[in-house]
């Protein structure tokens, strides 16, 4: 198989695992209560752990450190993004305050980078 080959055949397993893992933790969110708390367990989790597992199959444990770095380094962006996005808006309004917001997730996550060891 050629590069073309193989980078189908990844995009393909990941969207096909991801699809098992959205719809695995669709199925265990329909037991929580409250109901809102579903949405958490059905995309980002799902579609990043479907994602792990075939990078892992394809191209091994370094791609997988990798990868799993990028996702903490993100989620934390993300999680400060969402504490301060809501004071800004508020404050600042609709675009200044996202603009604000998204700058606070890329300082984080190019600490992130900056600070946490590559594998």
């Amino acid at each position: 198989m050629g590069d073309g080959s193989d980078v189908i055949l990844k995009v393909v397993l990941k969207a096909l695992a991801g699809g098992v893992f959205v719809l695995a933790f669709a199925a265990l969110a329909e037991t929580l209560t409250p109901k809102r708390l579903a949405g958490v367990f059905s995309a980002a989790p799902s579609v990043a752990l479907a994602s792990l597992i075939v990078t892992a199959g394809i191209a091994g444990v370094p791609d997988v450190l990798a990868s799993a770095r990028g996702m903490w380094i993100g989620a934390a962006g993300f999680v400060l993004y969402c504490l301060v996005a809501a004071p800004l808006l508020g404050r600042w309004g609709a675009w200044w305050g996202a603009l604000a917001a998204l700058a606070v997730w890329g300082a984080t996550v190019a600490a992130g980078y900056a600070l946490a060891p590559e594998p």
